[in-house]
């Protein structure tokens, strides 16, 4: 998983401390970004946890210090990480009541962790976060593969679904239905015929995302030929709405051949 504002309280070697906001820390962090700017805002483009000292801040002023954290919860900053020992010995109380009254998390940073340190945590939790998501993918590539060779079409639609956790159907060039995993899914993936037609009817391979047949369907469509050759099954992924990309090759619109 990406990193949190808890991952990075409980990373030993930073020394973060709980100032606000605690109830906000399951919150991914994109990127740990320093600005001293007084409206960093027009740099933000959301999930950032943004370092500071208050060099250009009267973080004394509590309206100054009410606008402040309202501009950056507004632009989706998710922390605010506060370098003490530098500009201020202790977090002003101006900006910790502000924060609780925003609930933006508020962390205090130790002088002896540089914020270098902060950036590089959330860079390297990232990267090992990316990792997975690549491995994974090979993984399921593999996977789908094995069951295509050794199970055939009925055994790779099971894999998919299970990887996707919905439901996966097969066509044939006709547009009718081949086989669906779970059996429980052959209503709704016949109800899907018009939409496979239409994916036909366009050069392949192709693909397209429609509307189930049911209202927390997100159908992915998938013509599996080689460009120019027409289309001979069209296998279909539905993934639950709350579902991320699986990084198999079948559900990232790229084509899936049994």
């Amino acid at each position: 998983m990406p990193p949190t504002l808890a991952s990075l309280v409980h990373h030993s070697a930073l020394k973060l401390t709980v100032r606000a906001g605690e109830d906000g820390l399951d919150v991914p962090v994109r990127w740990a970004h320093a600005s001293e700017l007084a409206d960093p805002v027009p740099y933000m483009e959301g999930g950032e946890l943004l370092l500071i000292t208050a060099l250009k801040l009267d973080a004394e002023d509590r309206e100054a210090m009410r606008r402040y954290v309202k501009r950056l919860s507004g632009a989706g900053v998710v922390g605010l990480g506060f370098a003490v020992g530098v500009h201020y010995e202790d977090i002003p109380d101006a900006l910790v009541d502000a924060a609780r009254a925003e609930g933006l998390p508020l962390l205090e940073v130790p002088r002896r962790t540089p914020f270098l340190a902060i950036s590089k945590a959330v860079s390297a939790a990232i990267a090992a976060d990316q990792y997975r998501a690549v491995t994974a993918g090979f993984a399921a590539q593999r996977e789908l593969t094995r069951q295509a060779l050794t199970e055939g079409p009925e055994g790779l639609l099971a894999a998919l679904a299970a990887q996707v956790d919905g439901w996966a159907a097969l066509y044939d060039a006709s547009g009718a239905l081949v086989a669906t995993a779970p059996e429980w899914a052959v209503r709704r993936a016949a109800r899907l015929t018009p939409d496979v037609t239409r994916l036909r009817e366009r050069p392949a391979p192709a693909s397209s995302v429609v509307a189930g047949p049911e209202n927390d369907d997100r159908v992915e469509l998938h013509s599996s030929a080689p460009a120019g050759v027409p289309a001979r099954r069209s296998p279909s992924v539905r993934r639950p709405p709350w579902a991320p990309p699986s990084g198999t090759r079948c559900t990232r619109r790229s084509p899936c051949s049994p």
